[in-house]
């Protein structure tokens, strides 16, 4: 774990290593239970993505840097690319079921403009950086290889134990996020350290980042909702989450989380509006005693200050910058952060050059980013993307409760992409294609299903015909 600095925004003298290597030993252990009981087809490649999902981001630490070399560096996300990248060019070239493959015709329209953004991507940093930011590409190229590679497995054990493994990981990060938020700041803590408010550290369970944190457990309760049948394990399961949600001070997450929990009670579930707004009230009330109880502190907690409070350093800042400059390079756009524009209108903006270098932070929106960075076809290729990936498995919820999971985490990824920079570089995007995947992988597996059905249907009139 030598130079492994970068990964804590604190004093190194209080991260227990111990711990890391302890926990990153039992999700590996864990990872092979799992994978031996279970019926997928692809154990070896579920092994290692079941351990990449039990391990949250902790699991960078793992990174292997080879000197002078930085690009070749071995990171644990590279590692289930080349896995996904080798069942994917095993099916093309070795699979006798040749159906597998997905002929344009035959795409969603949001994965059409998916291929379209990726492309004007591409361009953008071929005509602005090429060959600096090399990196951006293979990456997008490398969100491409989950979705054509999970929707290729078609297989339905696999995908129940990505579910799994992401309840299990949710409930340990939930733990240990509690921990962290009442005992122990540095327990298992890498990424940042920024209080909540009086003396509480904002807790990112086995993440770098609360927001990361958030996400995954909104994610897991969704996978609980649609797959865990005992009543008394989902209600436990659904609670812990929750609060997890509840205890990261995300206020993006809060909203996303009132958002998909309405949906599901509305409109899947449809309990009656009066017990919605009887629970909402009775969730409301509790808010403002602890409001009133903590007021003082609240308000002058990092929360209120930096996030809600309209300062030089809001996002106001970042998003008027991109409409003032994008004229410059409509189509194309600027190809990364790292340009003399986004230096010296983010210095004046923030003050601060580690953010004007792009060294910390960044615009705050994936839909701002893809515009600045790649241009205006870019940015409404992104868009339509996103949206239309929401629509896609809305209008498949009522064929299989499974459709629920990947429209919640695509409402997800387009809500979060507001207030952050979710594009082809972070964790919530490697979830979000794995979830995209699995969601066109059960179209692949309902229409195999379909055809053995008709042809079973068809033999008896076959024999009487010869």
């Amino acid at each position: 774990m030598e130079g492994i600095a970068h990964y804590f925004k604190f004093d190194l003298a209080n991260v227990q290593f111990l711990y890391f290597y302890i926990y990153l030993g039992i999700a590996a252990l864990f990872s092979f239970f799992l994978v031996f009981r279970s019926e997928s087809r692809y154990k070896t490649t579920l092994f290692f993505l079941c351990f990449y999902l039990l391990t949250g981001n902790l699991n960078d630490i793992l990174t292997i840097r080879i000197p002078g070399f930085s690009f070749f560096e071995i990171q644990p996300v590279r590692f289930i690319y080349l896995f996904l990248l080798g069942l994917m060019l095993s099916k093309v070239f070795f699979s006798k079921n040749r159906s597998l493959l997905t002929w344009p015709e035959k795409m969603p329209w949001f994965e059409i403009f998916l291929y379209i953004y990726v492309l004007f991507l591409t361009l953008s940093v071929i005509v602005n950086v090429f060959p600096k930011d090399l990196k951006t590409i293979t990456d997008a190229l490398a969100f491409l290889i989950i979705i054509i590679a999970i929707r290729m497995m078609g297989d339905k054990p696999s995908y129940a134990l990505i579910g799994k493994s992401m309840i299990i990981g949710a409930v340990v990060s939930s733990f240990v996020g509690f921990y962290q938020l009442s005992v122990d700041p540095y327990f298992l803590k890498i990424g940042d350290y920024r209080p909540a408010f009086g003396e509480f550290i904002r807790p990112n369970g086995i993440f770098n980042a609360e927001y990361l944190h958030s996400y995954y457990l909104i994610i897991a309760l969704t996978w609980t909702l649609i797959t865990v049948k005992n009543r008394t394990a989902k209600i436990a399961l659904v609670s812990l989450f929750i609060l997890g949600v509840l205890s990261s001070f995300m206020r993006m997450s809060w909203i996303i989380l009132i958002l998909l929990l309405t949906i599901y009670v509305l409109f899947i579930r449809k309990v009656s509006l009066g017990k919605v707004l009887t629970a909402g009230l009775a969730g409301l009330s509790v808010l403002l005693v602890v409001s009133v109880m903590f007021y003082q502190d609240i308000m002058n907690s990092t929360l209120v200050q930096e996030r809600l409070a309209d300062s030089i350093d809001g996002r106001k800042g970042y998003y008027g910058m991109v409409f003032d400059n994008i004229g410059d390079k409509p189509l194309f756009g600027y190809g990364s952060l790292e340009n003399e524009v986004y230096y010296v209108n983010l210095l004046r903006i923030t003050m601060s050059r580690e953010r004007a270098s792009a060294a910390d932070g960044s615009i705050h929106s994936g839909y701002f980013s893809s515009l600045f960075e790649y241009g205006i076809p870019a940015f409404v290729c992104f868009c339509l993307f996103v949206i239309l990936a929401v629509a896609y498995y809305l209008s498949r919820i009522g064929k299989d409760p499974f459709y629920l999971v990947p429209f919640f985490v695509s409402i997800i990824y387009m809500i979060g992409n507001f207030t952050n920079t979710f594009l082809f570089l972070h964790y919530l995007s490697f979830l979000y294609a794995l979830h995209i995947g699995m969601g066109m992988g059960i179209d692949k597996v309902e229409e195999q299903e379909r055809a053995a059905f008709k042809g079973n249907m068809l033999r008896p009139y076959a024999k009487l015909k010869t």
